[in-house]
């Protein structure tokens, strides 16, 4: 996101200061008492958090639970690992902090990507911190895909590092700055899904690995295909995106990925220093993203998909002559990927069992002609006018 469209962090500053962390901490608890919240997910992100001492982190987290010992929280760390260490696990360990290491396929795709100021890649460090992590609460990695990676390849990288849980994304991206997985030539084109080919590949030699890893993109949509109820997340399901983002300034924001869209648009005049965190509710894009999965365009409305795939993550959908009112770019990857998985399933469990689940066989090709086909549900008006109040002026270059 900060290579994408989004500039504006670098005029607020790089770390948070304590002072911050307990206004926020005192916000925080007023806001769950008001809505009668009893649990709280903090995860601490970046940039990069292990830049902050071991100290501070100890000091964070006895502000939250001293400030409101009535909350259950669970606190999470997401990092790049290069300086994870023993003292590190220890610690996060002894705070009941879990664990994330973000890291990008094998070394030659992992260096090509995440380097030092001096050029080097930073896989061995990572790696390092990856394998330390099996004995010492690392709770998985987290790994943006990267179609170039073979997907054999890719899997014997999770094997060796013993990873036991993945949390694979799609790139962040839109209509108008596509991921480098797409060639904008085929783009749009009825058979081309590059994210879809390569993660059907990934899941045939996964499902055959007794000892596989959990890969969370599969295993949520396995659930929803199952009938499992208040299953989703960001990219797919119905389910409110329950997710806000204080800045290191103690701006209250929608959350920072958005940004890959245009320069400052998560941006708002709010603060945790003179506003209550409730008030992020009235901000414009805040509401769009809460209600993504409702907020859609009439496309995905008619969508016979449209419960599991529920529009797909907000910034994906984003264009600059129309804003949201639109499909995902990874539409018809996600109901390819979508379709196979589901006929695997059925293909995979007795009559009887597939019978209760009240789920059929579905074709990729006639869902794309479904889709094509003229709605017949309606868009409302005022949600389509929310979701293209976002599209930017046209610039002319003379």
């Amino acid at each position: 996101m900060y290579n994408l469209g989004d500039q504006t962090y670098l005029k607020q500053p790089k770390f948070m200061s304590l002072e911050t962390v307990t206004v926020f901490s005192e916000r925080l608890k007023s806001y769950c008492k008001n809505a009668g919240i009893d649990y709280v997910q903090l995860v601490f992100h970046g940039g990069e958090p292990l830049l902050l001492s071991k100290e501070y982190f100890k000091t964070c987290i006895n502000i939250f639970r001293e400030t409101s010992p009535e909350i259950e929280f669970g606190f999470t760390i997401q990092t790049n690992g290069v300086t994870m260490d023993k003292e590190w696990y220890d610690l996060f360990k002894a705070n009941g902090v879990k664990i994330g290491i973000s890291i990008d396929g094998p070394k030659a795709y992992h260096d090509a990507f995440r380097v030092f100021h001096n050029g080097k890649g930073s896989y061995n460090q990572v790696a390092e911190a990856v394998k330390l992590g099996r004995e010492n609460g690392l709770m998985g990695i987290l790994m943006v895909m990267n179609t170039n990676i073979p997907t054999r390849e890719f899997y014997q990288e999770l094997k060796e590092l013993n990873v036991g849980s993945l949390n694979l994304l799609l790139p962040d991206g839109h209509y108008d700055k596509l991921p480098d997985g797409f060639d904008a030539e085929r783009f749009g084109e009825d058979d081309y899904t590059p994210y879809a080919d390569w993660l059907i590949e990934l899941f045939i030699i996964w499902k055959r690995d007794k000892n596989r890893p959990a890969i969370r993109f599969f295993e949520t949509l396995i659930e929803m295909i199952a009938g499992e109820e208040n299953v989703g997340n960001q990219a797919f399901g119905k389910k409110k995106n329950g997710v806000a983002v204080i800045e290191t300034d103690g701006g209250i924001e929608v959350v920072d990925s958005l940004r890959a869209c245009y320069e400052g648009i998560t941006r708002n005049n709010l603060n945790i220093h003179k506003n209550e965190i409730e008030e992020l509710f009235e901000d414009d894009i805040f509401e769009v993203y809460y209600n993504a999965h409702d907020m859609v365009c009439e496309q995905c409305l008619n969508c016979p998909v449209y419960d599991f795939c529920g529009g797909g993550f907000l910034g994906s959908r984003y264009a600059n002559d129309n804003g949201f009112d639109n499909p995902t770019i990874y539409c018809k990857d996600i109901i390819r990927i979508l379709s196979f998985i589901q006929n695997d399933i059925l293909d995979s469990l007795p009559i009887e069992v597939t019978a209760k689940m009240e789920a059929d066989k579905l074709s990729y090709s006639e869902l794309i002609e479904e889709i094509k086909k003229p709605s017949l549900i309606g868009i409302e008006s005022d949600v389509k006018q929310k979701l293209i109040s976002f599209k930017q002026p046209a610039i002319l270059c003379t």
